[in-house]
């Protein structure tokens, strides 16, 4: 006896893996001075966070930084005539938004910071 099985997959799509924070990223700072936004790549690997932030100005720098479950920090360093001004961040991540905590941001200011997903 010969019995013969069909299997039908309807409706199946196949689903990207998002590694945690790794994409690309609207960075919107807001502080005294106005918003500012900011381009980011972010790569993740593991609990290590890199990539880099597009300031404009043909003005990119390197990110630096740690994730820790849905926890992230992280600090660029903005090249200035009276020294190197590093600017420190730490957000959490809810999907596809990182919320910034209130911080100092250089010359920017104090205030608080969001980033979308792309």
């Amino acid at each position: 006896m010969l019995v013969a099985a069909v299997v039908l997959v309807v409706g199946h799509t196949p689903v990207r893996a998002q590694a945690g924070v790794t994409g690309d990223w609207e960075i919107e700072l807001t502080t005294q001075t106005g918003v500012t936004t900011w381009q980011a790549r972010f790569e993740q690997e593991a609990d290590q966070l890199g990539g880099e932030i597009d300031l404009g100005d043909n003005e990119v720098l390197a990110v630096d930084g740690t994730v820790d479950g849905s926890m992230l920090k992280f600090v660029i360093i903005v090249p200035d005539l009276d020294g190197d001004q590093p600017i420190n961040f730490e957000g959490e991540l809810a999907g596809d938004t990182i919320t910034g905590a209130e911080g100092k941001f250089s010359w920017y200011g104090t205030g608080a910071w969001v980033a979308s997903r792309k």
